[in-house]
């Protein structure tokens, strides 16, 4: 997502005498994807516990957000060579603007958004086969990404405005103009006068909210990507929704980590102190088998030649496994986001105070002395990722501290002590807290006081531990359960169908010994 900054006013003539609309609507990229998948709630052991109470809330407000839902499409093979040769030609003529947009710079002149659109339109038409209006979308990023630079190196930031040459680039199509719904419910998608329009079958686009279906009329401008690492076509889809907000006045503190991305911690009362910490083990699960599985890829395929057959497919192999791991892991940000969003509402949170932890992930090897693992693991960070899916959740405004120190502080005594594993033992004052609970309080104390300041003797804190995704649902449970007993029962084969029975009958008598006399087999199920 960018940011939009203020730009100056355009010193050309032409874009003073030209009447200017009003700005499109930007587009979402991210796409909401809230689950309806139950989280495991458990008790952290660590902490002092009271009884778990609900805080009644009045029903929270809504506002209207723009999400987009990204569908996967299959396309003919005739509308294949169309969309292919279309992407091309839209990075040809980026391209040319960018490279016509350089030129003004140099010659001292300032275009303006519709002096990049009145370029782009000056093209002959046989040199540009797109709708007009695909190709003044084209001259319109381009100028929200030169808006976008300023605005980033004016606050500091060592960026440059465009400059690199693109061999692909999606197509947009504006509503009732780029495209429309056919009457036999077919999708248009329209590449200009008196040229074959791309046509495919309606995509069914549901609200994840209430999974209610969302109709073509509301739709907005229809974006078609190419996903390099899936090999398919997608249809960004955006449209309007109403999204529930956070309104009151508590502040509440995030602490990001690697293996546990958000823990939350809010005050309830003078006595109270409110803490979420949601777990992210199966981030560092999907990361590790996508890093072996692209490493042994890798190894293939330094053995290989460029260009031949088994080097196309295993770069092919390498994408998909890329491909799926980035959904996967994108699925699970938006449920961190979605479970940290449900207890900023439920507290009625009207600050949010997050530890700034902004590049960690930077010069590893120079600055720390960590290992091989462990500098991976950094880069791999989704660091930021899911704090602005809560943001977009919330409707709040994000706020960094610094947060030198937090997890080492007490905070009852204020002394410092270095933790050991996941658990913080005060050697003062025997105080025993999570690390990633301990790191919350301690940032939200300094949101409010401006430091670490003590939050003193008989402070109740209630530690409510989520699964970002549950592993597995009791379907799969109980089907994993009855798998493992009839390849427990059934024998390897018939000349050790003796052998096997008393092996079965001995493992039962043993693993049935610390539990009770009924003859049933406990199984295991793995998590």
């Amino acid at each position: 997502m960018v940011t939009l900054g203020q730009a100056r006013a355009p010193r050309t003539v032409m874009s003073q005498m030209r009447p200017q609309p009003p700005l499109r609507k930007r587009r979402v990229k991210a796409a909401d994807k809230t689950s309806t998948r139950l989280s495991q709630e458990l008790l952290h052991p660590w902490s002092r516990i009271d009884h778990m109470v609900t805080i009644p809330s009045s029903p929270p407000a809504s506002r209207d957000v723009v999400r987009a839902a990204i569908v996967p499409v299959t396309l003919s093979g005739a509308d294949y060579r169309r969309a292919h040769d279309a992407h091309h030609i839209a990075a040809g003529l980026w391209d040319q603007e960018v490279d016509w947009v350089h030129g003004e710079w140099k010659a001292k002149h300032n275009p303006g958004k519709y002096d990049i659109r009145a370029f782009l339109t000056s093209i002959p038409r046989e040199q540009r086969p797109l709708h007009a209006h695909s190709t003044e979308a084209i001259g319109y990023d381009l100028y929200e990404a030169i808006k976008t630079s300023r605005t980033n190196r004016k606050n500091g930031m060592r960026v440059r405005s465009s400059w690199r040459k693109k061999n692909y680039r999606p197509l947009s199509f504006s509503k009732h103009f780029g495209w429309r719904v056919r009457p036999d419910r077919k999708l248009n998608l329209s590449l200009g006068r008196a040229i074959p329009g791309i046509v495919l079958a309606l995509p069914n686009v549901e609200d994840p909210v209430g999974a209610e279906p969302v109709a073509p009329e509301l739709w907005s401008e229809i974006q078609l990507c190419w996903d390099q690492d899936n090999r398919q076509f997608s249809l960004h889809i955006p449209y309007t929704s109403s999204r529930s907000v956070s309104t009151g006045e508590n502040v509440t503190a995030i602490d990001e980590g690697i293996i546990n991305p958000m823990a939350l911690a809010t005050w309830v009362d003078e006595k109270t102190i409110d803490v979420t910490i949601i777990n992210g083990r199966e981030a560092r699960a999907i990361k590790r088998q996508r890093n072996k599985a692209t490493g042994a890829l890798q190894r293939k395929l330094s053995k290989t030649k460029n260009g031949s057959r088994k080097h196309h497919g295993l770069s092919a192999a390498t994408k998909r496994i890329k491909g799926k791991a980035r959904l996967q892991l994108r699925d699970l940000d938006h449920q961190v986001a979605r479970k940290a969003a449900n207890h900023v509402i439920a507290h009625k949170t009207g600050r949010l105070v997050v530890g700034d932890v902004r590049g960690i992930e930077h010069k590893t090897k120079q600055r720390r002395r960590i290992g091989r693992s462990s500098r991976q693991q950094l880069l791999q960070f989704s660091r930021g990722i899911e704090v602005r899916y809560l943001a977009e959740k919330t409707g709040l405004d994000i706020e960094y501290l610094n947060e030198s120190g937090s997890t080492k502080t007490c905070p009852v005594c204020a002394a410092r002590n270095r933790p050991s594993g996941r658990d913080y033992r005060c050697k003062v004052c025997n105080f025993t807290c999570h690390q990633d609970a301990l790191g919350a309080i301690n940032i939200l104390q300094e949101a409010i006081h401006g430091d670490y300041v003590p939050m003193g003797a008989g402070v109740v804190i209630r530690v409510t531990y989520l699964r970002a995704v549950k592993r597995w649902s009791p379907n799969q449970r109980n089907t994993h359960r009855m798998v493992q007993c009839r390849k427990a029962i059934t024998p390897s084969s018939a000349q050790n169908q003796a052998s096997a029975g008393e092996t079965l009958s001995s493992k039962a008598k043993l693993a049935n010994s610390s539990i009770s006399s009924l003859g049933r087999v406990p199984l295991v199920a793995v998590a």
